[in-house]
């Protein structure tokens, strides 16, 4: 669905009609990055561009290498060893091209290792914002367009999308916007509705690969949940868990707790013989045995509880606290009854 509209997309600009503002949702699998860089070779290759053939094509060789100087970059950076102070994305360029040279499907983790970030959690600030707006009030280096590509847009923080959304309300002409992210519902409504929007889907079998480290940690916390009703002595083994997650990044924990989400919801449509994907558990889990834990009593709660402890994660809050505190709850809700066997 989503090529199909980014195609549709591809065509209207073939004919010169182009949009001030691109939203491109998608997540990293479905290479949202990568359909990003479609549209701008759509663009630098439409009449809008304002180029002649040979002038197109050099353009085109520059975007290869991420060095067209009408083609900017924002992207979240925070401090690091090396960046004190006030990091910008400039400071980064050099990283940025090395990773999106080598992979467009690329996540915050990919990225956040790739600048030495460690547990830290980053942002697009209003410094980043007003620079956006400088640079778009000048003329392109090249007499074309000037593009803009804010990758992982939802990681504005509001002082940021105030100061982009004037922007938008009035943008430059012969310059276009192109935000990328995986959850616009983290972006203002007043944002979304100035862009035209375009979805990626991810292609994926139904037993896609599942990371076996996620899974063997999935397999201990629940195993040690499953303890502590008949022990009480074994709450010992959530502590151990939440302090051995809390030594991983940031992203390593929001990455795992969507694994967990995924795992019961695959559970739930087991139990209801709507899909079977116990296959694609290699590293121990056994769904057929541990889908009759998940029902229609609690589901909504491990739901909850996960995306609960997600957004206390992103907020920079104490690992160690917010991963004993799902455990807790995971305990109680693994040993609630359904109403009814499902059949």
């Amino acid at each position: 669905m989503g090529q199909i509209e980014l195609n549709k997309v591809k065509t209207s600009i073939k004919s010169g009609k182009v949009a001030n503002t691109y939203l491109l949702v998608g997540s990293a699998d479905s290479d949202v990055l990568g359909c990003s860089f479609e549209l701008i070779k759509s663009i630098i290759k439409s009449p809008y561009s304002g180029l002649e053939i040979p002038q197109q094509q050099a353009s085109l060789e520059k975007l290869k290498s991420l060095t067209n100087p009408d083609i900017h970059y924002f992207y979240p950076v925070n401090t690091t060893k090396e960046i004190k102070t006030k990091a910008s994305s400039e400071d980064f360029i050099a990283q940025w091209r090395e990773i999106v040279s080598d992979e467009t499907k690329i996540n915050l983790s990919d990225w956040y290792s790739k600048i030495g970030l460690g547990n830290k959690q980053a942002s697009i600030n209003k410094d980043e914002a007003e620079k956006i707006s400088k640079l778009a009030s000048l003329k392109s280096y090249e007499g074309g367009v000037k593009i803009f590509l804010i990758w992982m847009a939802e990681k504005m923080n509001i002082a940021a999308s105030n100061k982009l959304l004037k922007l938008l309300e009035e943008p430059p002409l012969k310059t276009v916007f192109i935000l990328v992210c995986e959850q616009e519902n983290k972006l203002l409504d007043t944002i979304k509705s100035r862009c035209q929007k375009i979805y990626v889907n991810t292609q994926t079998p139904v037993n896609q690969e599942v990371n076996p480290e996620y899974e063997e940690l999935f397999l201990e916390w629940v195993r040690a949940a499953f303890k502590v009703k008949g022990n009480k002595s074994a709450i010992n083994e959530l502590v151990i868990f939440s302090e051995k997650i809390s030594k991983k990044t940031r992203e390593d924990q929001k990455a795992f707790l969507k694994f967990c989400s995924s795992i019961f919801r695959d559970s739930i449509l087991y139990n209801y013989k709507a899909f079977n994907k116990s296959e694609k558990y290699t590293s121990g889990l056994n769904l057929k045995k541990f889908a009759p834990f998940v029902h229609e009593e609690n589901i909504l709660s491990f739901y909850d509880e996960v995306q609960k402890g997600f957004n206390d994660v992103e907020r920079n809050g104490n690992p160690k606290i917010i991963f004993l505190d799902i455990s807790i709850k995971l305990t109680r809700l693994l040993h609630i009854k359904p109403t009814e066997n499902v059949q």
